[in-house]
């Protein structure tokens, strides 16, 4: 009987909070019709405007314009019960108003004049306040006991009178006429037909696995009703696990939905998100009992609902989604209403804080012109604080981009289970005091500028979110020592310290800030993921990548760095992002230790092209086991004849850039030249002409010693060794015979002088020198060397000292190359030949003795050419 009670005041509120736009039937547990008239928002400055029918049972006159109440308006409605007068401008009422309608439960009179008075009031009803809105009042029905009310008889449908919508309307006015015909008509179908003669078993829902999907249908009021209709698909309604009726433009009030879903037993989900859903208007917590026992979870985001002070939900919802709702408040019912909520979403809300000046009994009067202004608060007073309660059970709450100032004082003492709270996109400036229970707090996109000591105090935090704030300074100690992971990225932070209290840290983003340096104070062993992209970071210490043994991932984008040095970088990386710095090269020191690196990204223009960039560009570059992403974009800055160039193209080649090849190809060319050089002077005696430059370096340094002025010889006989014979038996022997001295090389040399000083000492210490031609003399350096140093002394004297003797004719073509000399001096120069005929030897002494005894004449340069006199013995 109890239950039946509590339903059936259940199904009378909803018909008085129904928006259909027309007459409505809903079915009770056992078939009863109840007549409803809504005449809400149609402007009506009086309810006899209207003209409504007098057999009603509930009226809807809420947000017209009606500014009195007479005992015309309501008489002869004997069986009105629901009047709903709010939102109205009524500021009187006549006295005995009420007194004819002995049938009246409830009147609803909130939202009018602020000095509204009921007189007359009658006895079977009382005054009760339904909200702390001024003005606003509310008439019910006053009994006794609770079950009296509840076991009133309801009118069944064959006590209704009969609905005829046309003649019904025949005294209503133009504007309301069209819209209340419609009203009636359905009325009249549910009245007189019975449903199993109009509808088709084909017009219910049937849940696909326990999911009834009306998503996207753009349903009515009616239609949802007739999809759910218990007297037709109720084997369909009890297969219902979870409901979708989202995006569905769906016009009407929570109470009036849920009525439809009391028979679906198994329900656990409804997701209405996206509809045209109001609250509804009276209060009926005293009522608000539904018999779910299995509805976890209740979607109702993106509609207009506006309110929740009369919000009547089933208890025993978990998880409430009232995002993007226009709700402006969290009423003080709310925590008790729904007091077994786990999970909250309000993001995309308006919460509006009301300014209240402290009052006191008696005003002071101030003199003319004098000008006071209260102290006011927007959130330490309890009645301006838009959060006025929140379920203690709550373990995640999402308050994000509601205008939030700050959290009330109670909050910290009352939500001992909260676990995940989401503040972000708030107004908050200072960090509140929270819940030591809380894991979870996302406080982006606010105005904090300090984390103050109290925050150590939620000491199980390991998420913490505070991006997109204007924090200036990181105190390490005062954040929770449990912290895992942390974003306090798009602030102000000018240094960051890192200590080993962060000791659980594993994530950490510190990108867009205005850090210069990066200073691991301590070993950060948990540390896995950094991110300081996009602050002014020039430098990492040798020290730093030793400060973080365990680092995997790093960004370090959009900085100032130029150069990574070796021990900068954990060995332990596994992705690296340096794109966008001031870097110039990549070496082999630094990121050849980075051994378990996979991704490494890296953009920017400032590489220089040389021989410090070869290892990327033709080594790490190509490495198989490693992603570089960027690098077809790398451009050259340096040398200036590569500016603009991309990085790849280069052309760093080995040779160009390792100088242990350079100096092995020079070695090998040197030996190479060497080699063609010893050929060459071997095929062309170039030997010979490297010792003769040698000796006649020797030769024009002795010039410039003394010479001496007394010749100790006569002669210096050249002659080749072939000749020696001759030289010995005939021309050693003839002259010394005849008194001359003569240089002989076998007996005049000095042993252990080396022989080109012996030379010099001969040809030096002579008056002339003899050289004795013959085709072995021309096939003898030593020869050679004498003829050249000879012909030296004659330039360098300008006296002509040289006597040449053809002891053999000397064939044109059998002088070599290197014996230019002699052939331009037996050109020039006038030459004795030896004759084997006897007669002819005379003639060859006596002008060998002649020539001996003549002192040397300065050298005269025939001007006539080549042509010479030659002296021969006839």
């Amino acid at each position: 009987m109890r239950i039946l009670t509590r339903t059936l005041h259940f199904y009378f509120i909803s018909f008085l909070l129904s928006r259909a736009n027309g007459l409505l039937t809903l079915r009770t547990p056992i078939a009863y019709a109840f007549p409803f008239y809504n005449y809400s928002y149609l402007n009506l400055s009086s309810v006899s405007e209207a003209q409504p029918p007098k057999m009603a049972r509930a009226l809807n006159f809420s947000h017209n314009v009606i500014e009195k109440i007479t005992k015309r308006d309501l008489e002869g409605f004997d069986a009105l019960e629901v009047l709903d007068l709010s939102y109205n401008q009524i500021k009187d009422i006549e006295p005995g108003a009420f007194e004819s309608l002995l049938s009246l439960v409830s009147v609803n009179l909130s939202f009018n004049a602020k000095k509204l008075l009921v007189p007359g009031l009658p006895p079977h009803l009382k005054l009760l306040p339904t909200s702390k809105a001024s003005g606003s009042l509310q008439l019910s029905k006053y009994f006794d006991k609770p079950s009296e009310a509840a076991l009133e008889p309801s009118v069944s449908a064959e006590e209704l009178p009969h609905l005829g919508g046309p003649s019904i309307l025949q005294n209503v006015s133009p504007r309301l006429r069209r819209s209340t015909e419609n009203l009636l008509r359905r009325p009249e179908k549910n009245v007189t037909v019975s449903p199993t003669a109009t509808l088709k078993p084909d017009f219910c829902g049937a849940p696909i696995n326990g999911i009834l999907d009306l998503s996207n249908s753009k349903l009515s009021e009616e239609e949802l009703m007739l999809k759910l209709d218990p007297d037709l698909c109720q084997a369909q309604l009890d297969g219902i696990l979870e409901l979708d009726i989202s995006h569905s433009d769906l016009e009407m009030d929570l109470l009036s939905l849920f009525v439809l879903f009391i028979p679906m037993k198994n329900l656990q989900s409804v997701d209405a998100s996206y509809n045209k859903l109001t609250i509804n208007i009276l209060d009926v917590e005293a009522i608000c009992n539904f018999p779910f026992s299995k509805l976890l979870f209740l979607n109702i985001s993106n509609n207009p609902i506006n309110s929740l002070d009369t919000l009547c939900l089933p208890s025993t919802i978990k998880v409430i989604d009232l995002s993007f709702t226009n709700i402006s408040q969290i009423p003080p019912n709310f925590a008790k209403k729904m007091s077994d909520l786990q999970n909250m979403y309000v993001q995309g809300n308006h919460f509006i804080y009301t300014v209240r000046p402290e009052t006191t009994n008696a005003a002071p009067q101030f003199p003319p012109g004098t000008v006071r202004i209260n102290a006011i608060s927007f959130v330490r007073n309890q009645a301006g604080t838009p959060i006025e309660s929140l379920p203690k059970k709550v373990k995640h709450l999402k308050m994000s981009n509601c205008s939030i100032v700050e959290l009330p004082e109670w909050f910290a003492g009352t939500m001992e289970e909260l676990l995940f709270l989401d503040l972000s996109s708030n107004r908050i400036s200072v960090l509140p005091v929270l819940p030591a229970s809380l894991q979870h707090l996302d406080i982006s996109n606010s105005d904090i500028k300090i984390i103050p000591p109290s925050f150590k105090s939620v000491s199980n935090l390991t998420i913490f979110n505070i991006q997109n704030n204007k924090i200036t300074d990181m105190h390490p100690d005062y954040f929770p020592s449990t912290l895992t992971k942390c974003d306090i990225s798009k602030n102000k932070l000018n240094m960051l310290s890192l200590t080993d209290a962060l000791e659980k840290l594993e994530h950490l983003n510190v990108s867009g800030n205005l850090i210069t340096r990066l200073e691991p104070a301590s070993h950060l062993s948990a540390l896995a993921n950094l991110d300081s992209s996009h602050n002014l970071i020039s430098e990492l210490p040798d020290h730093f990548g030793k400060s973080l043994p365990i680092l995997k991932y790093f960004n370090l984008s959009g900085n100032k760095i130029s150069f990574l040095q070796r021990g900068s970088l954990p060995a332990s990386l596994i992705e690296l992002d340096i794109s966008d710095n001031a870097i110039t090269t990549i070496v082999e020191d630094t990121f050849g230790q980075l051994t378990s690196l996979s991704v490494l990204t890296v953009q920017g223009k400032h590489f220089f092209c040389n021989c410090d960039l070869y290892w990327f560009v033709n080594v790490y570059i190509h490495n198989p086991h490693l992603q570089i992403n960027g690098k077809g974009n790398l451009r050259c800055s340096f040398p200036p004849d590569r500016r603009g160039l991309l990085v790849e193209s280069s052309n760093l080649t080995l040779l160009h850039c390792s100088l242990g090849i350079q100096m092995a190809i020079t070695a090998c060319v040197a030996i190479l030249v060497v080699l063609v050089l010893t050929s060459l002077c071997w095929h062309f005696d170039g030997l010979w002409y490297v010792r003769m430059g040698w000796y006649w370096c020797m030769a024009k340094r002795k010039q410039y010693e003394k010479r001496p002025e007394n010749k100790p010889f006569d002669v210096f006989i050249s002659y080749s060794e072939e000749d020696a014979n001759w030289t010995k038996e005939h021309l050693l022997e003839k002259l010394e015979t005849d008194g001359f001295k003569i240089c002989y090389h076998e007996r005049d040399f000095k042993p252990g002088h080396p022989v080109l000083g012996n030379i010099f000492y001969c040809i030096e210490n002579s008056h002339k020198v003899l050289f004795v031609l013959s085709p072995s003399f021309v096939n003898s350096c030593w020869c050679q060397y004498e003829l050249y140093f000879a012909e030296h002394r004659v330039l360098n004297e300008n006296q002509d000292s040289l006597i040449m003797i053809v002891l053999e004719d000397l064939p044109p073509n059998s002088v070599p190359q290197k014996f230019s000399k002699l052939r331009k001096l037996l050109k020039r120069k006038t030459y004795l030949k030896w004759s084997p005929e006897e007669h002819k030897q005379k003639m060859f002494w006596h002008q060998l003795a002649a020539v001996l005894k003549t002192t040397n004449e300065p050298l005269v340069r025939a001007e006539n050419g080549s042509a010479q006199d030659m002296y021969e013995m006839e």
